[in-house]
């Protein structure tokens, strides 16, 4: 094996303090893009021991590849090859009870709410899509157990919104005692982000068309349950209806502490 296990599931425990109940969600992206239909962020959640054995699994069925890249398979040209790596990989991450958890919008929709004219930082969709992820793993997922997230590498305004909602949420205002930090990581630095670009790749393939090639090969890492869903258009105006008046810092944190989880301000 080229890399340790450490280090491709991307565990640094000595550097994070990971807690005996602390889970990690591993969320990737697809369709961010000017022209693409659907945005969507998608993964799974585990603990240290599921994911580390997931990864030995994954790494094995993988080889000779490092990681799997679902815009770099070359469908056309060998799609028998994609078929049987695909139908290896796909039920690998529910043979250890990771759970997935998805959210995607269309572009449509997002449009027409009008949200695009409120913040480009903080109303694009990747932001949108990935926050409300963020909310559905911690509460339909997480439950008591503490949540660290880790990001595909993000550039741009959308790093800097998902760093900005992060100190925010976990330094300034700590929203949630169950948050325990975002992070992002180069996809080529731990296999755990291999399910989470081929869930969220598939997800917009799906709702895009269930009958094509790619919807039907990559059906199996859908598995048999999963949190989330499709932000609808009335969903996306009530949330551009809030940015035009949001509430005080003040007004926040009264609503804030009624969550169980609430932690307060450091």
């Amino acid at each position: 094996m080229a890399r340790s296990l450490r280090a491709c599931i991307g565990i640094r425990r000595e550097e994070t303090n990971f807690s005996v109940a602390l889970l990690t969600a591993y969320l990737d992206e697809s369709g961010i893009h000017d022209g693409d239909h659907l945005c969507v962020v998608a993964g799974f959640i585990g603990n240290d021991p599921q994911w580390a054995a997931f990864a030995n699994d994954w790494i094995a069925a993988l080889r000779p590849k490092k990681n799997l890249h679902m815009k770099d398979l070359r469908w056309r040209r060998r799609p028998s090859q994609i078929m049987s790596l695909l139908s290896k990989l796909g039920p690998i991450p529910h043979k250890y009870n990771l759970a997935a958890v998805g959210v995607s919008l269309s572009q449509k929709d997002y449009l027409a709410s009008g949200l695009e004219k409120v913040s480009k930082r903080f109303t694009n969709p990747y932001v949108i899509c990935a926050t409300c992820c963020m909310s559905v793993a911690l509460t339909e997922v997480a439950k008591k157990d503490d949540l660290h997230f880790i990001f595909d590498r993000q550039e741009g305004l959308r790093r800097e919104a998902m760093e900005a909602i992060r100190n925010f949420s976990f330094d300034y205002c700590g929203i949630d005692s169950r948050f325990k930090g975002a992070d992002f990581m180069n996809r080529a630095d731990t296999v755990c982000l291999d399910p989470a670009d081929y869930l969220a790749y598939i997800i917009r393939e799906r709702e895009s068309d269930l009958k094509s090639f790619k919807s039907k090969v990559g059906a199996p890492i859908m598995g048999n349950k999963g949190y989330g869903g499709r932000i609808q258009q009335d969903q996306l105006m009530t949330m551009a209806q809030w940015w035009q008046n949001p509430p005080t810092v003040a007004e926040t944190l009264i609503d804030l502490s009624k969550n169980p989880y609430f932690r307060g301000p450091r």
